[in-house]
C-alpha cells in the first residue's frame, strides 16, 4: 500500500504527463482515470485524518486542569 505522500507524487506525475502535448489522447484519458481514482483515495485518507483531529480536539476541550489546593 502506498503512502499518502507517494500517492500525491503519483498525481503530480500524472498531471505532468496529461499536460504534455506529446502524450497521446488515449493514454491521457487512461492517466486521467487513474488520477481520479488516486485523488478519491487521498480524499478518503484526508477525511479520516480530519475526523481523528476533530475527535482529539473534542477530547482536549473536555480536558480540564484542576489546581492543586
Amino acid at each position: 500500500m502506498k503512502s499518502f505522500e507517494e500517492k500525491l507524487e503519483r498525481l503530480s506525475q500524472i498531471v505532468e504527463q496529461v499536460e504534455d502535448s506529446e502524450t497521446p489522447l488515449d493514454t491521457a484519458i487512461e492517466l486521467y482515470k487513474s488520477g481520479i481514482s488516486i485523488a478519491k483515495e487521498c480524499g478518503e485518507v484526508l477525511r479520516g485524518y480530519e475526523a481523528e483531529v476533530l475527535t482529539l480536539r473534542k477530547q482536549a476541550d473536555e480536558f480540564v486542569l484542576t489546581p492543586i489546593s
